[in-house]
């Protein structure tokens, strides 16, 4: 059994116990935390990662929770979080060193303004850098990792940073889903006056769209479901279509609802539950597949519903 007492002569940073964890996420849902530490630097993960790995106890980091859904049984074990003390960021040139508890839409601002484009068409998707990291976060045609040069990662209890080369990316996904995103380095294009301001007016227009084919007024977690691969002749198919061509659309559980505005969105209305997102999750995967013989698959992370560590 873990005390305070033993975990503070490891961990510099601020120690909770039974936080709940929904406050933490976009979606305002999610159980207790058995630990909730707030390290003060790399170091500190570092510190805190080893101490429960040692101790075979399950672990999760989480950035800014909104690609997420936590369990209404919350997290045995703890939660690490990287949004308060690890969100520097370094700008020089166009090189942008930037924490993974960044918040990825400001920082996106920040370098507009700055001159620097690359990340201008994800300002609307709200995260971290590591949570976008390890989806390969994209929107309106580009990926986080095509500007991508470096990341700094734990990696088996022990701090190492791969090349871009290294990693193993694709479409809203890649193969360091066992590791911590730490840092990374981006290479980002130096735009002349002419080149920002058609930048910021693209971003403009971006977040427009969003904003009229979104239910951002609710909490939510993003899109649900990836959209699938293209049919047998090549004809892109999107999972919000096919939620809405099973009549979905506005369909409740308890305090959830898949969105009016967009079949691909759950929101929170106020009071639910992770078993009623779950519920819906269900609903949809089980209409898309009788009526399109379509698997759907998720893009939101489940966590708290099974002990792992994992980061997300």
């Amino acid at each position: 059994m873990i005390t305070v007492e033993e975990l503070r002569q490891s961990v510099r940073g601020e120690i909770l116990l039974g936080e709940n964890l929904a406050k933490y996420t976009s979606l305002k849902i999610g159980g207790n935390a058995d630990f909730f530490i707030r390290p003060l630097d790399k170091t500190d993960v570092l510190a805190a990662v080893q101490f429960f790995h040692e101790r075979r106890q399950p672990y999760l980091v989480l950035g800014r929770g909104s690609n997420v859904l936590v369990s209404d049984d919350g997290i045995r074990g703890a939660v690490i979080t990287l949004r308060d003390n690890l969100d520097r960021v370094e700008i020089n040139g166009n090189k942008v060193v930037a924490q993974a508890g960044a918040d990825l839409p400001a920082l996106a601002v920040k370098l507009l303004r700055q001159g620097l484009g690359g990340l201008e068409n994800l300002s609307g998707i709200p995260g971290s850098i590591g949570g976008a990291i390890v989806m390969n976060a994209g929107a309106y045609g580009r990926e986080i990792f095509e500007v991508i040069r470096w990341v700094e990662v734990i990696r088996d209890g022990k701090l190492i940073r791969l090349q871009r080369e290294d990693i193993n990316y694709h479409y809203r996904g890649t193969d360091l889903h066992h590791d911590i995103i730490l840092a990374a380095e981006f290479q980002l294009h130096i735009l002349n006056a002419d080149e920002q301001a058609a930048a910021s007016q693209r971003r403009k227009d971006f977040l427009a769209k969003r904003q009229s084919s979104q239910p951002l007024n609710w909490p939510n977690a993003g899109s649900i479901f990836k959209n699938p691969p293209p049919d047998e002749a090549g004809v892109l198919r999107f999972t919000g279509s096919l939620i809405e061509a099973c009549g979905l659309k506005g369909v409740q559980h308890g305090g959830a609802q898949i969105s009016e505005k967009h079949a691909n969105f759950i929101i929170n209305s106020g009071d639910a539950k992770a078993s009623d997102v779950i519920a819906l999750i269900e609903l949809c995967r089980s209409e898309v597949r009788k009526k399109f013989g379509i698997e759907l698959e998720l893009e939101v992370k489940l966590i708290g519903f099974q002990n792992a560590a994992s980061s997300v």
